[in-house]
């Protein structure tokens, strides 16, 4: 029996999605830009006080496999001086598969700033919203759907299933002169994410720990925006799942390039992350590309990752007198 390429991934993705239902071993979506979506990976990151901000996210995995996994984000944020609060918005939009798996989440966010010193600041944030999920079956393809020639003879009764249900997070983050770092947890409540005939999975929580610094190449007073190197560690931990990711920017004037690199603690899987962007006051456009290792080989450009963020600041029409301090972090 022949089948082509569509048909033998609408199969696979079948039989991944049965293996899920026996055992969940749940992964959260990860961006490449972890700052460009910086609401996500610590909600206390809500809200900056030079300017209000918007931002959009593209990201697409497996690109020349056909689009199976495609992910859109938009997030809006801004900051209340005399409250010292942030307030977010936050839509992500997890399409697998061109919607056979589609997971939809909206969530409200808010932080306070609690200012320790000059140059130290810690911020606490919180993350409310909801979790749309959906099934779509009539978009797969089954063995008995497909005659001895290859050709696809039949179809799939039903529409699938839907689920909505509500998500929490906090998170904790600060900044002492050129460090900043933070830790958030997700799913704080482990909202059940599928209820299929009796059997329940939980959503499991999500653990996340961030550190970088800024350091000015420089002498501090003469050309201290000149050229700036900022290394990050980010630690991620989920049902069992750890990845470990280590990076580094170099920044000189309104340019920004870097490079992360993505491990568990068994080495067994090594993905590289490379990126460019360029920002200003005023906006902000950047891509990413990631590839992976696995054992030792390359997985080959169709495994690859594309991302790509598009920012825009918008002034805020009351500027006040007092200079407060934003948490300093990458730019994506």
């Amino acid at each position: 029996m022949i089948f082509n390429s569509n048909k033998k991934r609408s199969i696979l993705l079948f039989a991944i999605s049965l293996t899920c239902l026996i055992k969940l071993n749940g992964q959260d979506l990860n961006f490449s830009q972890f700052y460009s979506n910086q609401m996500y990976l610590n909600p206390a990151f809500t809200g900056n006080p030079s300017y209000a901000r918007l931002s959009l996210s593209y990201r697409n995995q497996w690109l020349q496999g056909q689009t199976p996994y495609a992910t859109y984000g938009v997030n809006y944020d801004r900051y209340s001086i005399s409250k010292k609060s942030g307030f977010g918005l936050m839509l992500i939009n997890d399409v697998q598969d061109h919607g056979v798996f589609n997971r939809m989440t909206f969530d409200a966010l808010y932080s306070y700033t609690a200012e320790v010193a000059y140059n130290a600041q810690v911020r606490g944030g919180i993350q409310i919203g909801g979790v749309y999920k959906t099934t779509n079956t009539s978009k797969l393809v089954f063995p008995d759907m497909i005659d001895h020639t290859g050709e696809l003879v039949g179809g799939v009764n039903g529409q699938g299933t839907s689920r909505i249900f509500a998500d929490i997070a906090a998170g904790v983050a600060g900044q002492w002169d050129i460090f900043y770092g933070g830790i958030a947890v997700h799913h704080i409540s482990q909202p059940t994410e599928l209820d299929v005939s009796g059997f329940k999975t939980e959503l499991p929580r999500r653990y996340t720990a961030h550190l970088g610094c800024d350091i000015g190449l420089y002498k501090r007073y003469i050309l201290r925006n000149t050229l700036t190197i900022s290394p990050n560690i980010i630690y991620i931990n989920q049902d069992g799942f750890h990845q470990i990711n280590l990076g580094c920017y170099i920044m000189r004037n309104e340019l920004i390039v870097g490079a992360w690199i993505r491990e568990n603690p068994q080495f067994t899987s090594t993905k590289f992350i490379v990126l460019a962007g360029y920002y200003t006051d005023e906006y902000r456009i950047g891509y990413s590309y990631d590839f992976s290792l696995l054992f030792g080989g390359f997985r080959g450009i169709k495994t690859s990752t594309h991302e790509v963020t598009f920012g825009k600041n918008f002034e805020y029409k009351v500027r006040s007198r007092k200079k407060i301090r934003h948490l300093i972090n990458p730019k994506f």
